[in-house]
C-alpha cells in the first residue's frame, strides 16, 4: 500500500473514533483582552486555544469570540506586537461570563528578554529565533545566527566568500573541500521571506575554465549551490523559524529544510545600529510610520563594509540592503482583510586586485557587483464566522537581479592555437600571442517568479475538528543575461572560446498543488496532534526528452504528538509528549544542472609552429559533446524523526533523534567517449625554405590515432546520510543566579557517497600515447563526518545597573572524519573499442592493467579525531536610558584547545585567536 493512502487510512480512521469518547458539549468562548497598565482595548491581538486549533483576532474594542468550542482545559495564547505574549490555562466547562485578559507592553527590561532559540514542534523540529535575540548576538549577516540550533557554534566573522547553509552536518563536512558532492544541503534550504519564497535556480555565473584558487572564485559562485547568507540583513526581521525536521507541505523546492524569516509590518519607532569588528563595520536605521485606519509604512537600510585584513585593502567586501514594507488591516462583523506589500533592493560588491608596488603584474583584478530588486504582495481574508469556509491568502512576488562578475588578468598564452569554431571538424587556426590582458564579464540577469493560493478550511466530522490546507503554487525562472563576454581570441583561459549566452537557455518553471489535514483529538485525558499532508509538484516548459517532462514528485509528509495527562511535581505543573515524523522532501535541477554547456574537444592534429610566424599552421579537429543529462531527476530526502519533550514549570527540555537519507544527490560523475584524429609528422612535410606561405596538412604525413576523451555532467550520482540526536534544555530562569540557564547541542553523523559509478581514466602515458583504458568504479573520496558538541548558556541580569551579561561555554567534545573504505579496484574495464572486461585481483599486478588500481595507502582510512575543544565566550548589553544600549562580545575569551597526535603519528598543535566586536543600538 502507497504511504499516501496510508496517510489518508490514518486520518479517516481519526474522523471515525467513536463520539463517546470525546465530549459532546460545544459552546463559545468569549473575551476581551486590555492593557494591564492603561486598561484600553487591544485591538487586532491573535487569540489561540493551542489544543483545538482555533483562533480569533479581537476588534477595536478588544472583543474576541471563538464558537464551537467543546469543554475541557486549554493553553490559550495571546499575541500582539508591541506587547508581551500571554500563556494561561483555562477550563471550560459550563457557560460562563466572558474572560478578561489583561496584556503588559513590551517591556525593554533584559530580564525579560529571551536570547536564545526557542525549540517548537508546530512546523516540525524547527528553532524560532526573535529580534530580541538577534539583537544580543549581534550579527552581521545570517550566517551568523546558526550558532543559536542545536549542534551550531561561533564562527570568526569572514566575509569574503559565500556562505552557505548547512543544516545537520558536521562543521567540516559543509566545507568547500566536500563541494564534490554540488552541495544538496544547501541548495536543497529553501528561504522564505514574509511568505514569499526566493531562489536561486537561475543563477549562472560560472567562469569556464577557472581553477578554484584563484580569485577564489569558487568560493564566491553561488551557481547551483544555493542561498549567499551574506545577501540577507537581519536588522529588519522580527522572527525567524528555521526548520530543520519536517515542514507543512505548504513549503516545497526543498530538502534539507526551510528557514522562514518574517518582518514587521507594523508601525515602529526610530532605531539605529553601529556596529564595528576588526573585519567591519555595519550601519543600519529604519523607522515606520503610523498612516492612521489600521496602516502602517516602514523602511529600513544598512550597509556593511568588511575587509579581510584591515591593513590589507586588496580583499573586500560591501553590501547594502534597503526596504519598504506596508501594511494595512481591515476589519468587519464578517471577518479580517489584511494586505501586505514590500519592495526590497540588495546590492553587494566583492574585490580583490593586486598593489602594483608589489603584485606583479598590476592590471590583474576581480570585481563582483550584484544588484536585486524585489517586490511582493500579500493579500489574506480570515473569517470570523462559524463556517466551513476560513480564509483565504495568495500572494505573488518576483525579483530581478543583475550580477556581473569583472575579471582582468594577464594571460600566457604560450602560442596555443586559437579555437573558435561551433560544429564539429577539422580546421585550420592561428596562435594565440606568447601573451596577453584579457577581460571577461561574466553577464546575469536572473528574472523570478513566484504565485501562491491558499484556501483554509474547518470541518468537523464526528466531533473532531479538523483545519484544511488546500492551495497551489507556481515558480518562474529565467536568466536573461549575456553570459560569458570576452573577445574569443584573447580568452582569460587559453583553449576557451565558444560562450553561450545565458538568455539562450529556455526557463524552467514549476506547478504544484498540496492538500493538509490538521487536528488535535481528546482522548481520555491524552491528546493526539496530528499534521499530515501532501505536495504534488511537476516541471513544466520541459522538452519532452527528459525524463522529469511531464511527471508529478508526491511529497507525503506527517507530524504527530502524543501529548500525556499533566501533571504536578514539586509543586510545578508538567507534562510529557512523544513527537514523531515522516516525511519526503524533494528538490528540483535548477538551469545550470538542466542545460549546461556544449562540450567542444579539441585535438591539434598538426602544429608547425615557425620563427617566421607567417610560415606557422596549426591544423585541429573538434568533436561535440552534449552534457546534458536527459535522466536526470530531482534530489529525493527521507526524513524520520522520534522526539520526547518534558515541561515542568518554567522549564523544558527536548531531544530529537532523526534519520535522513538522500539517494540520488545531485553530483558530477566522470563519462567517457573515444575519438579518432590524425597526428601529423611535422618532420615529414617541406623544407621551410620551399615555404612563402602556411603549409597545408596534405604536405605531410600522419599516423591515425584514437583516445579516451574524459569528462564529466551532473548526474543523480550522490547518496548523502544524516544520523543524529539533538537536544535543548531551558531551565528558565534560576532565582539564586538570577540567571536563565540554557543547554542544547547535538551529536551528529554525516556519510557522503556514490549512488551511482563513474568513470577514471589515468593519465598514464604508455609509449607516447595515452592509456589504453578506462576504468569504471563504485566508490570515490566519499567522507563520513561525526561529532558530538554541548553549548552551556547562562544569561545573567543585573537589574539595577541595566546589565545583561551572556556566557557561553562551547564544547566540543570531539570531532572526527574517516575517507570511506574501498579496494582501490574498478568494477569493470574498457578498451578503446568500447569492450568491457572484468576486472580481477590479479590484474592489480598486471604491467598495464596495474595502472586501474588506486592502491589504498595504510593509513587511507584512519580515523582522524580531533580530542576536545571549548570555547568561552561572553556577551555584554548595558542599557543607556530608554532609548539607548551599548554591547560588547568576545568570542573565545578563554579556551581549551590541548594539543594532539594523530593515530599517523602526526602531532597536531592547535591555536585559537579571540574575536571581538561591539555595537550601539539607538531606539526613539
Amino acid at each position: 500500500m502507497k504511504l499516501s493512502s496510508l496517510i489518508l487510512l490514518f486520518v479517516f480512521g481519526i474522523t471515525m473514533i467513536p463520539s463517546q469518547a470525546i465530549s459532546q458539549t460545544h459552546q463559545s468562548v468569549k473575551g476581551r483582552v486590555l492593557s494591564k497598565e492603561s486598561g484600553k482595548a487591544i485591538a487586532f491581538a491573535t487569540v489561540v486555544l493551542n489544543e483545538s486549533q482555533k483562533w480569533s483576532t479581537t476588534n477595536l474594542k478588544g472583543e474576541f469570540s471563538i464558537d464551537n468550542v467543546r469543554n475541557g482545559e486549554y493553553t490559550i495564547i495571546v499575541s500582539c506586537l508591541g506587547y508581551k505574549k500571554l500563556q494561561d490555562t483555562i477550563s471550560i466547562t459550563e457557560p460562563r461570563n466572558p474572560f478578561v485578559l489583561y496584556m503588559s507592553v513590551e517591556s525593554h527590561d533584559l530580564s525579560e528578554v529571551i536570547v536564545i532559540a526557542e525549540e517548537s514542534r508546530e512546523n516540525g523540529t524547527s528553532s524560532t529565533i526573535k529580534k530580541e535575540a538577534l539583537k544580543h548576538l549581534q550579527p552581521s549577516s545570517f550566517a551568523d545566527i546558526l550558532e543559536l540550533l542545536p549542534g551550531g557554534v561561533s564562527q570568526k566573522n569572514s566575509m569574503t566568500t559565500m556562505k552557505l547553509i548547512s543544516l545537520r552536518e558536521p562543521g567540516s563536512a559543509s566545507s568547500f573541500s566536500n563541494g564534490s558532492y554540488d552541495f544538496n544541503s544547501s541548495f536543497g534550504t529553501s528561504f522564505v521571506i514574509d511568505g514569499q519564497a526566493i531562489s536561486n535556480d537561475a543563477e549562472l555565473q560560472n567562469v569556464t575554465g577557472s581553477y578554484s584558487s584563484e580569485y577564489l572564485i569558487s568560493r564566491r559562485n553561488t551557481t547551483g549551490k544555493g542561498v549567499d547568507m551574506r545577501l540577507i540583513s537581519t536588522d529588519n526581521i522580527e522572527s525567524v523559524e528555521i526548520v530543520r525536521g519536517i515542514p507543512s507541505v505548504k513549503y516545497g523546492d526543498l530538502t534539507s529544510g526551510l528557514v522562514n524569516i518574517k518582518r514587521t509590518y507594523n508601525a515602529k519607532p526610530l532605531t539605529a545600529r553601529i556596529k564595528a569588528d576588526p573585519g567591519s563595520k555595519l550601519f543600519s536605521i529604519g523607522k515606520g510610520v503610523d498612516l492612521g485606519g489600521s496602516k502602517s509604512l516602514n523602511a529600513d537600510i544598512d550597509y556593511l563594509d568588511y575587509k579581510s585584513d584591515p591593513r590589507n585593502p586588496k580583499v573586500n567586501y560591501s553590501r547594502i540592503t534597503g526596504s519598504v514594507r506596508y501594511g494595512s488591516r481591515s476589519e468587519s462583523e464578517n471577518g479580517l482583510l489584511t494586505f501586505n506589500a514590500n519592495a526590497d533592493y540588495t546590492g553587494s560588491f566583492d574585490e580583490t586586485k593586486k598593489d602594483p608596488e608589489i603584485d606583479l603584474p598590476e592590471t590583474d583584478k576581480y570585481k563582483s557587483k550584484y544588484n536585486k530588486v524585489s517586490a511582493g504582495t500579500t493579500l489574506s481574508w480570515k473569517s470570523y464566522k462559524t463556517t466551513f469556509f476560513k480564509g483565504i491568502e495568495a500572494r505573488i512576488n518576483g525579483s530581478y537581479t543583475h550580477n556581473q562578475k569583472i575579471i582582468d588578468k594577464s594571460v600566457l598564452g604560450n602560442n596555443t592555437p586559437i579555437m573558435t569554431n561551433r560544429v564539429e571538424g577539422e580546421f585550420y587556426s592561428e596562435y594565440l600571442p606568447s601573451s596577453y590582458l584579457s577581460h571577461l564579464i561574466v553577464d546575469g540577469k536572473p528574472f523570478y517568479l513566484f504565485a501562491d493560493i491558499s484556501l483554509d478550511f474547518q470541518w468537523d466530522v464526528f466531533n473532531v475538528k479538523q483545519n484544511i490546507l488546500l492551495g497551489a503554487e507556481w515558480r518562474y525562472n529565467k536568466n536573461f543575461g549575456d553570459g560569458e563576454v570576452y573577445d574569443v581570441n584573447r580568452p582569460m583561459y587559453p583553449g576557451n572560446g565558444r560562450p553561450r549566452a545565458s538568455k539562450d537557455i529556455p526557463s524552467i518553471q514549476r506547478l504544484s498543488f498540496y492538500m493538509e489535514d490538521k487536528l488535535s483529538v481528546p482522548i481520555a485525558n491524552h491528546r493526539l496532534n496530528f499534521q499530515g499532508g501532501i505536495r504534488a509538484t511537476q516541471a513544466m516548459n520541459m522538452a519532452s526528452d527528459y525524463a522529469l517532462s511531464g511527471k508529478f514528485y508526491f511529497d507525503p509528509r506527517v507530524n504527530m504528538a502524543w501529548r500525556f495527562p499533566k501533571f504536578n511535581l514539586f509543586n510545578r505543573s508538567g507534562y510529557v509528549e512523544l513527537t514523531g515524523g515522516y516525511g519526503m522532501h524533494t528538490k528540483f535541477p535548477g538551469l545550470t544542472h538542466l542545460y549546461p554547456d556544449m562540450l567542444y574537444l579539441d585535438m591539434v592534429q598538426l602544429n608547425y609552429f615557425s620563427q617566421n610566424k607567417d610560415l606557422r599552421q596549426v591544423h585541429y579537429k573538434t568533436k561535440m559533446i552534449d552534457p546534458v543529462n536527459y535522466q536526470l531527476k530531482p534530489n529525493r530526502n527521507e526524513k524520520i524523526e522520534l522526539g520526547f519533550n518534558l515541561k515542568l514549570g518554567k522549564a523544558r527540555a527536548y531531544v530529537t533523534a532523526y534519520h535522513e537519507l538522500l539517494k540520488n544527490g545531485f553530483k558530477r560523475l566522470g563519462y567517457f567517449e573515444t575519438m579518432d584524429f590524425k597526428l601529423y609528422d611535422v618532420s615529414s612535410g617541406p623544407h621551410p625554405d620551399e615555404l612563402s606561405e602556411p603549409p597545408l596538412v596534405e604536405q605531410f604525413d600522419y599516423e591515425s590515432r584514437k583516445k579516451f576523451i574524459y569528462y564529466s555532467k551532473r548526474a543523480n550520482g550522490a547518496r548523502e546520510e544524516k544520523v543524529g540526536l539533538e537536544y535543548q534544555i531551558d531551565l528558565g530562569e534560576i532565582d539564586a543566579i538570577h540567571s536563565r540557564v540554557s543547554i542544547n547541542g547535538a551529536w551528529m553523523r554525516a556519510k557522503y557517497d556514490l549512488s551511482d559509478a563513474t568513470y577514471k581514466h589515468p593519465s598514464t602515458v604508455i609509449d607516447g600515447n595515452d592509456y589504453p583504458y578506462i576504468g569504471y568504479y563504485n566508490w570515490d573520496k566519499g567522507k563520513e563526518y561525526e561529532q558530538f558538541n554541548t553549548n552551556f548558556r547562562a544569561d545573567t541580569h543585573i537589574e539595577e545597573f541595566g546589565l545583561m551579561f551572556s556566557t557561553t561555554i562551547q564544547c566540543m567534545w570531539y570531532h572526527q572524519f574517516r575517507y570511506n573504505p574501498n579496494d582501490g579496484m574498478p568494477d569493470y574495464y574498457f578498451d578503446m573499442a568500447g569492450n568491457q572486461f572484468a576486472y580481477k585481483e590479479s590484474h592489480t599486478t598486471d604491467p598495464l592493467l596495474r595502472f586501474l588500481y588506486y592502491k589504498p595507502s595504510p593509513n587511507a582510512f584512519d580515523l582522524y579525531r580531533t580530542p576536545i575543544g571549548i570555547d568561552v565566550n561572553l556577551t555584554v548589553s548595558k542599557s543607556i536610558g530608554d532609548q539607548m544600549e551599548l554591547s560588547f562580545y568576545v568570542n573565545r575569551i578563554l579556551d581549551y584547545h590541548p594539543n594532539y597526535t594523530r593515530s599517523d603519528g602526526t602531532k597536531v598543535t592547535r591555536k585559537v585567536s579571540p574575536y571581538f566586536g561591539m555595537e550601539l543600538n539607538i531606539n526613539l
